[in-house]
């Protein structure tokens, strides 16, 4: 992601974190060792996260995920970059510009919980696959609070070297795809069928590597 308004957005990140902590009673919480702490994502081993679409499947080689904590809660916001991405059979181009993915943990002493992706200023998700300079398919996706599927986090490590995995399996996306030009290419539609399966690492640096992990509320 370019780091565009990245200021205001992450007013809105700390924002929304507060008002969706506030509204859960009971639930585990992710923790630091200290804070305010810069938090980082990063792609889990050789797995495949993917994207599928009625135009075809998205895959990203480098996913990273950028957030930042305060306190201890019971949701994370995390900002996207996609790099090394491929789109119905094309190389790919990601624009995250302005949107984040919210991690939220379910009421109760569970370490599941469900995604919401959240645009702001009517910025969206787009994935465009080019080839030979022509675009031939460009996948769009808007803020939604309705994403179906599962969220787990399981805690590694020990210390200072904890860490936590979150484990994406989302179902129910709603999105659009534009048609491009040429072989190959796709035609416009819609559908609110769209999956997506990832996962990312999160850590936490405080000036260093300090442990980040779940508890217990």
């Amino acid at each position: 992601m370019r780091n565009v308004k990245g200021f205001g957005l992450l007013l809105i990140l700390v924002l929304s974190i507060g008002s969706l902590s506030a509204n859960i009673a009971a639930a585990n919480e992710f923790n630091a060792e200290k804070y305010p702490v810069t938090l980082t994502g990063s792609k889990d081993g050789t797995f495949q996260d993917v994207l599928t679409t009625t135009a075809g499947t998205g895959k990203c080689t480098t996913p990273t995920y950028a957030g930042t904590a305060s306190a201890s809660s019971t949701a994370v916001a995390l900002i996207p970059t996609y790099t090394g991405c491929t789109y119905a059979g094309f190389p790919a181009t990601a624009t995250t510009t302005g949107c984040f993915f919210i991690f939220n943990i379910g009421a109760g002493a569970t370490t599941d919980g469900d995604a919401d992706f959240e645009c702001v200023g009517g910025a969206e998700f787009t994935l465009t696959a080019v080839s030979g300079g022509v675009d031939k398919c460009t996948f769009h996706m808007k803020s939604q609070t309705d994403i179906g599927g599962t969220v787990k986090y399981i805690n590694i490590g020990s210390g200072a070297t904890r860490e936590i995995t979150i484990e994406a399996n989302l179902s129910g996306i709603d999105y659009t795809h534009t048609a491009g030009t040429g072989i190959g290419s796709c035609t416009s539609g819609s559908s609110t069928t769209g999956t997506w399966v990832f996962k990312t690492v999160v850590t936490a640096e405080s000036g260093s590597h300090v442990g980040y992990f779940l508890t217990s509320s």
